[in-house]
């Protein structure tokens, strides 16, 4: 069962000051990624706005699905780049028509192959045996 409570829309419901925390830390990344440096006004404008845009149309997305929608835009669309509500609406509905195609046909999802990746190596690191060095 998917966990609701990391879906835009609870966090917009339930804990807006962490889903604005959220957004600004993608906001934030999404300029260090593209090598731009704008004002802290901007920045926090923008957060806005994305914060805005997330509840009202992909409230059903993760945050961290949002994250690995705009960081595979980035990456596999050719630039300019910049960071506005033109690049991540087009990002985002990209995401989700590829996203919905693939469970139309029966086949994996990128993020959920991603997901099952982190997840499996979170496991792998957590078995391990930690060793004191020293005294």
């Amino acid at each position: 069962m998917k966990n609701k409570s990391k879906q835009v829309w609870y966090l917009y419901a339930h804990d807006i000051k962490e889903l604005k925390t959220q957004c600004y830390d993608v906001i934030s990344t999404l300029y260090v990624q593209l090598g731009q440096a704008p004002e802290a006004e901007i920045i926090v404008q923008m957060t806005n706005l994305f914060c805005n845009d997330l509840a009202t149309n992909y409230g059903s997305m993760e945050l961290e699905e949002v994250r690995f929608a705009l960081n595979k835009h980035i990456r596999e669309n050719d630039g300019p780049h910049f960071v506005n509500v033109p690049m991540w609406s087009q990002a985002l509905r990209d995401y989700k028509k590829s996203k919905a195609l693939k469970r139309q046909t029966n086949q994996i999802d990128q993020y959920e192959v991603y997901k099952k990746r982190v997840e499996s190596f979170s496991k792998a690191i957590d078995k391990r045996e930690i060793k004191k060095i020293g005294k």
